[in-house]
């Protein structure tokens, strides 16, 4: 089913996409920050239907939903200081999950792959004098 893209579908779409990875939280305090007459209900709902339509996607990390757009398929990492969440792209050398088959006579569908470590910034921050 087709549906109409309303004003306000939109304005919680281009949220997610400007932010990246977004929690709830910070999906409504963007929205709350830079749009007027957007409920909790409205972006509640708007969720819903732009996971249906396979337009967004939602994730849990560290029993933390996060919502992303739909882009290729990727994994993620986590930086334990600062939160980030940086995605990362299986390279294409065939080392990439989606290449398995069949693990002992399973048939994988997905996979959500996550890494945990420090990022580039709080790496630089941490030695810095």
């Amino acid at each position: 089913m087709l549906r109409r893209n309303t004003n306000q579908r939109q304005i919680v779409y281009d949220a997610i996409k400007m932010l990246g990875h977004a929690s709830t939280e910070e999906l409504i305090n963007y929205i709350n920050t830079n749009y007027t007459g957007v409920s909790l209900a409205t972006i509640y709902r708007n969720l819903g239907i732009l996971i249906e339509d396979d337009m967004i996607r939602k994730v849990k990390f560290n029993d933390v939903d996060v919502y992303e757009t739909i882009k290729r398929k990727h994994y993620h990492f986590i930086c334990r200081h600062c939160n980030k969440i940086i995605d990362v792209i299986p390279d294409e050398t065939g080392l990439g999950i989606e290449n398995l088959k069949n693990i002992e006579g399973n048939t994988i569908d997905e996979c959500e792959v996550v890494f945990y470590g420090t990022c580039a910034d709080c790496k630089n921050k941490t030695t810095v004098f």
